[in-house]
């Protein structure tokens, strides 16, 4: 029989949107004067087919899913008016900036820059950046808020297929094999239509590519014995360039910036950081940045009925690659705090006078590690009586640390005054300079018990090892000297002296061309003791049959984290107390300062905890008389005593008082609620009007309506401050907490939401900013972001056509209501103009979907 008569079955579809059918965003009606709808058009389209190619014995299924997008967004940033970037700082209220160095005395007075006093190359990075275009403040007066508007149109573009082949070889033996494919292209916005300046912010080209291959052979031994043997295969691709610029083209010089490395990872201008909540200047951090991660999977298990009994063995082997550049600044970095006039927290006045407070540089480092492991299991699945059923088993897995494919890593050492050791050639220990985890075993039990014809009880708990936890590059060892210079250079104590000028120059040869004292040198450190992470799940409740097939549902939820992966700056300085109002501060390792200058030792230690407790409460109906729905409402709290760098600052306040860290997790949410339900009108076939075969009954009737609307409390968040402690950089710093903060805010949405109104979200008044050579008060995220709700509705209609063929129409309102949920204010009392206030929101205005499936 020909193949093409053998495909029986497929689906095909296109669903639709477009700014047409759409809400304007909330940033644009909330701008003054309010800002047009921006173009939005996707397609997003695809089918699937497969069915027999032999009877009985071979099967093909593919499918292909395409998306075709470009939307516009609105980005919002802090820009310096035209009066300060020719040096007339008297709009800025909160500062008052001076010259301190030695030729810069002078240099501002009554707040105006001397114009022979501005940096030749800040003026000409000055020239490039725009003038505000959306001043929102009072007076029209620079107090830090967002004051540029710019629109751009975000392209996206993604293919992809799966294809899948099951065989059955005989009675006792058969195979599959399946092939996954993606390729997307996308972006995140630049700041302002000029790249050269204009990718700070995250501005990237995302390519990504993903592939996965798995195969499977299953073996019936008998009808109680079964043996399965899986292979598995995958491939993560990506690259993150900078937007609209030439990779290897640096334009440093065009700006008279001398001394910059130039690479083929160089573009644009390199990052400069302004403090006060400017827009970062030129491409941002990590760009470019790429990664290839690969991983292979054998996995054979074998099950057995025996009795009351059904046993489970197994073996996996796991093997994971991951070759990246993630670089912090491949082509240098500049920062300016302020620390230079008078102003730490606002360093405009630094900026126009040269003076950098902080470089970083990295050597040009492509990474390639890779770690492996075996693991074992047992299970028994044991029918203990006619309703009680226990499942219970371990497993033990034994993986190696991360190791380099070169050999090419090194761990700090502690002995006389700090030094790295590199890796040799040997066994992990000795190849991985981490001492592998040899106890890891993971218990899993459960039960259901049905203790009534309608009440069946629930429990659970699980250990899950986590092995592979790479924060981004942090603390990686392949990223230490001798393999990678990382000059992590800055000043933070008044009265020192600035890294460089900019008219005299980035000082990229020197970093380049000299032995990178410790003392400037970035270096990481992993306890070569360190255990594996784990995490103990637990769940137990009653399920309940109620009249009219409704299920009532409540169960308890426990997530509980141990020795998880957390970072500080073991660098860190202890303050011992004070002379006068001046805080004595030791650092512990004398290879890694000198004077002033205090390295960052970043150090990874498997010792943090998260804390989850849940209560799940759900009411479910099935469909019965053209009506479903479901309820569920979940109250929650999470701690933890660290958080991550890509959810959270990763580093503590104090790395001596972890104690202090110990708060709401970033993921804490308390409340959340949420309800479905789908209605089938009456109409048509089945219903109570036109119940029948003719034509009016098919085009009237099949309509179905759906609604989704959930309700959440919101997330926590940092209350900060500026670091004045003395104690060295790379620590978060937290505010002092006076009093309740909600105490005299408000949550009126357009007091906080706009910038010339008194409404704050927060008080100021109930924080303050630490004295110096003191910590914050504040804990870790004390306070939570606005509550957000969202409905959705659908409307379904289907044509059947035969009891295969079908063709169904779909008109869906994601937001329907068009309702903005706020975000987190800001919350940095080193910007007092905007403390308090909220500038955007978390969700997207209505948008209106159209879609089709035919189904054959």
């Amino acid at each position: 029989m020909p193949i093409w008569r053998c495909w029986n079955h497929g689906s095909a579809w296109e669903y639709a949107r477009n700014s047409v059918f759409d809400a304007n965003s909330w940033a644009n009606n909330h701008a003054t004067p309010k800002v047009a709808k921006g173009n939005f058009s996707q397609n997003q389209f695809g089918g699937t087919f497969g069915g027999p190619i032999r009877h009985d014995r071979l099967f093909f299924f593919g499918d292909y899913q395409g998306l075709r997008s470009t939307q516009q967004t609105t980005v919002y940033s802090v820009v310096p008016s035209a009066a300060m970037k020719s040096g007339d700082l008297s709009e800025v209220a909160a500062y008052n900036p001076t010259g301190t160095l030695p030729g810069q005395i002078g240099c501002i007075v009554l707040k105006v820059v001397n114009p022979n006093c501005i940096d030749p190359v800040a003026r000409r990075v000055l020239a490039l950046l725009p003038d505000p275009n959306n001043i929102q403040s009072l007076n029209n007066k620079w107090d830090g808020s967002s004051n540029y508007r710019f629109s751009y149109q975000l392209p996206q573009q993604v293919n992809s297929f799966d294809t899948r082949i099951d065989q059955k070889i005989s009675e006792r033996h058969s195979i599959f094999g399946r092939y996954s494919f993606l390729d997307q292209h996308r972006q995140d916005p630049p700041w302002t239509s000029n790249p050269t300046v204009g990718n700070g912010g995250f501005a990237t080209d995302y390519k990504i590519r993903n592939q996965g291959l798995a195969l499977g052979w299953t073996t019936v031994f008998s009808s109680s014995a079964v043996n399965q043997a899986r292979f598995g295969w995958s491939r993560d691709s990506a690259h993150s360039d900078p937007i609209g610029l030439t990779l290897g083209a640096s334009a440093a010089g065009d700006v008279g910036l001398s001394g910059v490395p130039v690479s083929s990872y160089s573009a644009g201008l390199p990052p400069m950081s302004i403090s006060g909540g400017f827009r970062r200047i030129g491409v941002d951090l990590y760009r470019p940045q790429f990664q290839a991660a690969q991983v292979y999977q054998f996995l054979d298990t074998f099950t057995k009925l025996k009795g009351n009994h059904s046993l489970m063995l197994g073996y996996e082997y796991h093997r994971n690659t991951s070759t990246f550049l993630d670089l912090q600044a491949p082509q240098g970095y500049m920062g300016f705090s302020g620390l230079f006039t008078n102003s730490n927290g606002f360093g405009f006045a630094d900026f126009l006078l040269g003076n950098v407070n902080q470089t970083i540089y990295n050597s040009a480092l492509v990474v390639h590690n890779f770690l492996y492991g075996n693991s074992f299991f047992g299970q028994d699945t044991w029918r203990a009586t006619r309703n009680l059923t226990i499942t219970y088993g371990t497993r033990y897995e034994l993986y190696s640390p991360m190791l380099n494919r070169t050999n090419q890593l090194s761990n700090f050492n502690t002995a006389n005054g700090g030094s790295l050791t590199v890796a040799s050639s040997g066994g992990w220990a000795q190849r991985a300079l981490i001492n592998p985890d040899k106890n890891n075993f993971a218990p899993r039990v459960g039960f259901s018990y049905q203790a009534t014809d309608k009440i069946v009880l629930r429990g659970g708990y699980g250990v899950f090892y986590q092995y592979i936890n790479r924060i981004g590059s942090e603390s990686q060892l392949a990223q230490n000297q001798p393999f990678l210079k990382f000059v992590n250079d800055s000043r933070t104590i008044a009265g020192s002296t600035p890294v460089f000028f900019l008219q005299n120059g980035f000082p990229g040869a020197t970093y380049a061309n000299a032995t990178t004292p410790l003392y400037i040198q970035k270096s990481n450190w992993q306890d070569s003791n360190q255990r594996t992470s784990y995490v103990q799940q637990m769940s137990f409740g009653p399920q309940i049959q109620l009249p009219s097939n409704m299920v009532l549902e409540t169960i308890w939820v426990g997530n509980f984290g141990h020795k998880m992966n957390r970072l500080r700056n073991a660098n860190q300085g202890l303050i011992t107390g004070y002379t006068g109002s001046t805080p004595n501060v030791i650092f512990p390792y004398a290879n890694l300062n000198s004077g002033t200058l205090h390295a960052f030792l970043e150090q990874a230690t498997n010792d943090g905890n998260t804390n989850y407790h849940g209560l799940v409460a759900s009411l479910r109906r099935p469909m019965k008389n053209g009506l479903a729905y479901q309820f569920s409402y979940t109250w929650a709290h999470a701690f933890s005593d660290y958080a991550d760098n890509l959810t959270a600052g990763s580093t503590p306040q104090n790395a001596y008082d972890y104690a202090h860290e110990y708060s709401q997790s970033p993921f804490d949410q308390r409340h959340r609620f949420v309800a479905n339900a789908q209605w089938r009108l009456p109409i048509g076939r089945n219903g109570l009007v036109l119940n029948n075969g003719s034509t009016a009954s098919k085009l009237v009737g099949g309509w179905q309506v759906n609604a989704i609307v959930t309700m959440e409390a919101g997330n926590p968040f940092n209350v900060t401050a500026t670091d004045l402690t003395q104690t060295g950089s790379s620590h978060a710093m937290y505010a002092n907490c006076l009093s309740d903060g909600f105490a005299g805010a408000t949550r009126d949405r357009l007091a906080v939401t706009t910038q010339s109104a008194t409404g704050r979200y927060i008080n100021p008044a109930a924080f303050s900013q630490p004295a110096t050579g003191a910590f914050g008060s504040c804990r870790p995220r004390p306070y939570a972001a606005p509550g957000r709700h969202n409905e959705d509705l659908s409307l379904f209609k289907q044509f059947e056509f035969t009891d295969v063929r079908k063709l169904e129409l779909r008109f869906e309102f994601f937001n329907a209501l068009n309702h903005p949920n706020l975000a987190a204010p800001a919350s940095s009392i080193a910007t007092p103009g905007t403390f308090g206030k909220i500038s955007s929101v978390v969700n997207n205005a209505r948008q209106v979907q159209m879609a089709a499936k035919f189904y054959f």
